[in-house]
């Protein structure tokens, strides 16, 4: 068929030809179609068409993680129950044994002077009786002074065990102190200071005519 066309054909003559080719290879379908029918098998069905939804997107559930749940609390064990010691027999004391009474030692004589004072004296005679033992002297007012200062002194650590001050105390009417000079001083600057406090301390001063006149006197501390 090839050979017989012309080298002239023209498009409309192609589609012609074309369209033949076409209704002809229908045309022996149909027939096939027709014998397939007659002989009574089945027609092949077409191919259905599956048409396939897809599903929306479910939404995205929170998923709340369960709590733990905390372990029951053990109880605590049953308190020990502590026996109480068994009773011991008392220990029976042992008496002790009764020492063997001394014997009474016979009376020694008296000594011849004893002998002669325990000689009953005749009636009539005259018992001589003690002697009162003399009163205390009485203490001056400069000794009660000196007392005083002594009770108010508070003594260094520093201070030696002997030494001699003599100190002039000025007073007013009253016994108030009026100042406190070191006529003789006491060795130390410490030592002083502490003497001349306790002589601070000290006032009223105890004198009989410190209460109505002012005056001086000059007392000597020693420790």
């Amino acid at each position: 068929m090839t050979e017989g066309l012309s080298p002239t054909l023209t498009p409309r003559r192609i589609g012609a030809a074309f369209s033949l080719l076409l209704h002809g290879l229908l045309f022996v379908l149909l027939v096939n179609q027709l014998k397939i029918a007659g002989r009574g098998s089945p027609a092949p069905q077409a191919p259905k068409l599956i048409q396939i939804t897809m599903a929306p997107p479910s939404p995205t559930v929170a998923v709340s993680r369960p709590k733990p749940v905390p372990p029951a609390p053990v109880p605590p064990p049953p308190p020990k129950v502590i026996e109480p010691p068994p009773e011991r027999a008392p220990t029976p004391t042992p008496i002790p044994a009764t020492p063997p009474k001394p014997q009474p030692s016979p009376p020694k004589p008296p000594p011849p002077a004893a002998a002669a004072s325990a000689t009953p004296k005749p009636p009539g005679a005259a018992t001589q009786a003690p002697k009162p033992a003399p009163p205390p002297p009485e203490e001056t007012p400069q000794e009660s002074l000196i007392g005083r200062i002594h009770d108010n002194w508070l003594e260094p650590a520093s201070a030696p065990s002997q030494f001699k001050c003599l100190i002039r105390i000025d007073y007013l009417a009253g016994g108030r102190i009026a100042a406190v000079h070191f006529v003789k001083p006491c060795g130390s600057y410490e030592l002083e200071e502490s003497v001349r406090r306790a002589v601070w301390k000290s006032q009223p001063i105890p004198l009989i005519e410190a209460r109505t006149a002012a005056g001086t006197i000059d007392i000597e501390f020693t420790p």
